[in-house]
């Protein structure tokens, strides 16, 4: 006989009624459960973006199929994929099993179950089931025995994954009776469902029993089947739907630049306090999350014991969201609300948790689904700072310097190329044009520690041969700490005065030492008119390093560790070129601290972090000093003035500032050029 898929075995007519009945319901249900989510979607700003189809459509399948950020993690990527593509291929099985009994393939006379294809077909099914099963109970094991910190426990997961496995263990006990009672031939192509079988029959089941058995519990499989459907919009099941589509729909390029507030003079908000006020895919994005807590996991702020955990403030934001609908797994129990719900900051998340956020974007580089966590946060910030003033004392002292002396320690502009004295640097003002605008920076210019790393720079210039010139006194903070605090007004103002005082001169690129002014000048300022050449000096002396016009001679013999700055590397993706300087380095040993390149840890002076007080357990950048310890380095090396002065100022409250080395690559880089007069004034 040839095998053949008999779809209905014991099942009587009245009962297939049953089923279409059923399914027609439940399928009436997720349509609608789907629709009032969609329209909880639909109050945010703008519509759907549609752009680049085709880059849309290959992310999709990168991260959604593929799961490629969900493989990063050993045991949630085999849980994960284990139930992901055997959920799939089961789907997929259950749809060409309606199809090939009474739908679309019996019209024409075609019936493609039956043979080797559908041997094929059933040893998939059950080795999919199989792995479904494993999944599951690593799922449930994860989620409620070994109960890591970031996932939840909650009735939601609880009622899924429960489902799920019955729904599972059912259609392998359907599945085994049906073998039990008709003893096919090609019954071992079903393993499964053939040891399911041999059990019954080992129990003295016989065959009257065998058939009772099995369409009890055929009954029982469809009626959770069913229930499955219909609970997808009203449980956590529905991320099944909004995580592929927030890929689908979330912007396309990596978050470098925050999102302007387009004629500000004239905007009718400014910042967000109201979920309507957002745009329709943060919304998505918020119904998107999956709960895993790899943003949590990664979050300096919440390492260190502040108030901020990013996956906590999405489900806020989502459960506000749901609430309005009234759906029933939201932790919130209150009547809809009109025009967005309640005020955000301050009542659905605390003023203190948006404070604590260094921007690092950690959290964004993690999360499986891309979610924009930073992005929301500065939405909110931007709400205190502009429309209600709510800012942390020494927030709105850093402002005022900014807007009074264009730099956060009030310092006055005509000193702010005082760092030069004695090293004949060149100022625009005098000379008009140069091939390099050497940024300094607002810290490269005042802070005392950093100044020599603005001096090792001049020489290393100076000794390439580089035309360069400075700003000197023309030269302001370039806007980034408040745009960061969410001071966007200051910003823009800030970013048209420095983009008009750029464009009075002639230079070919701008070269900065701060990663913050490199990402805003090179990103940001290309939405208000000022589309500039901005290389960090980690770039450039690489480059000048590799061309042979630096070439390190002198033997350090030490051991360095290099710290990532976020916004040179998650942000800019430049991991390469200040471990290239490293390497060229004589002597030089590099040793990697346990998180490094785009996984590396913040040092917690971005996103405003220079400049407030958020109440926490620990100091971020103490903990990434100890991370750095751990691998015994003489010395830690940065790229990142932010990153210097919490070092610098983390290696003094613990006291090892004597024995550890702090040093940009570029202080590390002229020591191996220099002789020894020059490497002691760089050393001063």
């Amino acid at each position: 006989m040839i095998p053949f898929r008999d779809t209905f075995w014991n099942v009587p007519e009245g009962a297939r009624v049953l089923l279409y009945a059923l399914a027609l319901l439940s399928v009436l249900v997720l349509i609608y459960g789907f629709y009032r989510r969609a329209q909880l979607w639909k109050q945010g700003q703008g519509s759907p973006p549609v752009d680049r189809p085709l880059a849309r459509l290959k992310r999709l399948l990168t991260h959604g199929l593929g799961q490629a950020k969900v493989l990063w993690q050993r045991y949630p990527a085999v849980m994960h994929v284990a139930i992901f593509w055997a959920f799939l291929l089961l789907f997929l099985g259950t749809a060409l099993a309606t199809l090939d009994y009474d739908v679309t393939l019996p019209l024409f006379g075609i019936k493609i179950l039956r043979g080797w294809f559908y041997l094929a077909y059933e040893l998939t099914l059950d080795l999919a089931g199989l792995a479904f099963l494993v999944g599951l109970g690593l799922a449930l094991f994860r989620r409620y025995v070994a109960r890591p910190a970031r996932l939840n426990g909650d009735w939601g997961f609880a009622f899924v994954l429960t489902l799920l496995l019955l729904i599972n263990l059912s259609g392998f006990l359907v599945e085994g009776l049906r073998i039990a009672a008709t003893q096919p031939a090609w019954a071992s192509w079903s393993p499964v469902g053939l040891l399911t079988g041999n059990l019954f029959l080992a129990a003295g089941v016989g065959l009257a029993g065998l058939e009772q058995f099995h369409l009890a519990l055929w009954y029982f499989h469809v009626a959770l089947v069913f229930v499955f459907i219909g609970a997808i919009p009203f449980t956590p099941l529905m991320h099944f739907f909004t995580a592929p589509l927030n890929l689908f729909f979330a912007p396309l390029e990596p978050t470098r630049a925050l999102t302007p507030i387009l004629n500000i003079e004239e905007a009718e908000t400014l910042g967000v306090n109201k979920l309507s006020e957002f745009a329709w895919q943060r919304l998505l994005s918020f119904d998107a999350c999956t709960e895993c807590g790899r943003c949590q996991a990664v979050c300096p702020a919440f390492e260190a014991g502040m108030p901020l955990n990013p996956k906590r403030v999405i489900l806020n934001l989502r459960d506000d969201l749901l609430a309005q609908g009234g759906f029933p797994y939201t932790a919130l129990r209150r009547p809809a609300e009109p025009n967005g719900g309640r005020a955000l900051a301050g009542e659905v998340i605390a003023d203190d948790t948006l404070w604590a956020c260094t921007t690092c974007r950690a959290c964004v580089y993690e999360c499986p689904v891309l979610i924009e966590h930073v992005d929301t946060i500065v939405d909110l910030r931007r709400y205190l700072s502009l429309s209600e003033g709510r800012l942390p004392g020494t927030v709105g002292t850093s402002l005022r310097n900014l807007m009074n002396t264009g730099n956060p320690w009030g310092q006055p502009a005509a000193n702010r190329a005082d760092w030069a004295e004695g090293l004949d640097v060149p100022v625009m003002a005098d000379v008009g044009e140069a091939d390099v605008l050497y940024w300094v920076g607002c810290a490269g210019s005042y802070d005392t520690r950093n100044q020599q790393i603005s001096r090792a720079m001049v020489r290393l210039m100076q000794k390439a041969g580089v035309d360069f010139a400075i700003l000197g006194a023309e030269e302001s903070c370039n806007g980034d700490p408040a745009r960061r605090l969410g001071e966007e007004y200051l910003f823009q103002m800030m970013c048209e005065q420095n983009i008009e005082t750029l464009k009075q001169y002639k230079f070919r690129r701008i070269v900065t030492q701060c990663p913050h002014c490199f990402n805003t000048l090179r990103n940001e300022y290309r939405q208000f008119g000022g589309a500039f050449e901005v290389v960090h000096h980690a770039q450039f002396l690489a480059q000048l390093v590799g061309e042979g016009k630096l070439q390190p001679t002198r033997e350090m013999a030490q051991t360095v560790t290099f710290h990532d700055s976020c916004y040179l590397g998650r942000y800019n993706e430049i991991f390469d070129e200040p471990r290239q300087i490293l390497a060229s380095l004589p002597g030089v040993t590099l040793r990697e601290m346990p998180r490094s390149r785009d996984r590396g840890f913040c040092c917690g002076g971005g996103g405003g972090g220079m400049w407030v007080e958020v109440p926490g357990e620990r100091k971020i950048n103490q903990i990434r000093l100890e991370e750095a310890l751990s691998v015994e380095p003489d010395t830690v090396a940065s790229a990142c003035p932010f990153c210097m002065f919490m070092f610098d100022l983390g290696s003094k409250v613990m006291g090892v500032s004597d024995d550890l080395r702090l040093r940009d690559i570029s202080e590390l880089l002229s020591e191996s050029i220099t002789d020894e007069r020059a490497m002691e004034t760089n050393n001063e």
